[in-house]
């Protein structure tokens, strides 16, 4: 790649931070902080965050989209690799933590003889939340994790896996605690 390529992607990725940065300094009321590669990022217009956001897309086929009507108290923090989504209408506590990834494989011998900071992401699949999740503060969602439709996330719940629609998790790990009847589905 030519230092003329170079240049014209490193304007292209700052205006591309800058348009983000002014349209989503109206949405959220604390500090915004963006990091990464931003074109896989998608907010609707109606997403509110009354705290601190912080979105960061750290592989340029990584996604994060936070459908509409999507509410956080902030902080919040999501990050991706692969792929993380909001469906509709999810209600976020204070200090939300999703992210997709780790740094370094568990399975790599020689991951733990290297600095966290220097290892290479890792991961195990997306995290997709249905519509009308409602999660409780303190809790940090990791990859992999599917949370169905109107599932209730208890607060300082630690979330992976598969997360049926319509009951109530709790806990580290989160674990079921009741079901919503009559239809409680994935």
């Amino acid at each position: 790649m030519s230092l003329i390529d170079k240049a014209i992607r490193r304007l292209q990725h700052r205006a591309t931070y800058l348009r983000w940065w002014f349209r989503l300094r109206l949405q959220v009321g604390g500090r915004l902080k963006l990091r990464g590669h931003l074109g896989g990022l998608t907010v609707s217009r109606s997403f509110r965050c009354d705290g601190d956001l912080w979105l960061g897309i750290y592989s340029e086929n990584g996604e994060i989209h936070i459908g509409d009507c999507v509410s956080a108290s902030g902080p919040l923090i999501i990050t991706a690799i692969e792929r993380v989504t909001l469906g509709r209408g999810v209600l976020l506590g204070p200090n939300i933590m999703m992210t997709d990834h780790y740094h370094g494989s568990p399975r790599d011998p020689d991951v733990f003889d290297i600095a966290p900071s220097e290892r290479s992401l890792h991961t195990r699949g997306p995290i997709v939340i249905g519509d009308f999740v409602q999660v409780g503060a303190n809790t940090s969602i990791l990859s992999p994790t599917t949370i169905g439709k109107s599932a209730i996330i208890g607060a300082n719940s630690v979330v992976s896996g598969e997360l049926k629609a319509r009951t109530v998790h709790a806990g580290a790990p989160a674990r079921p605690l009741n079901s919503r009847l009559p239809s409680a589905e994935k």
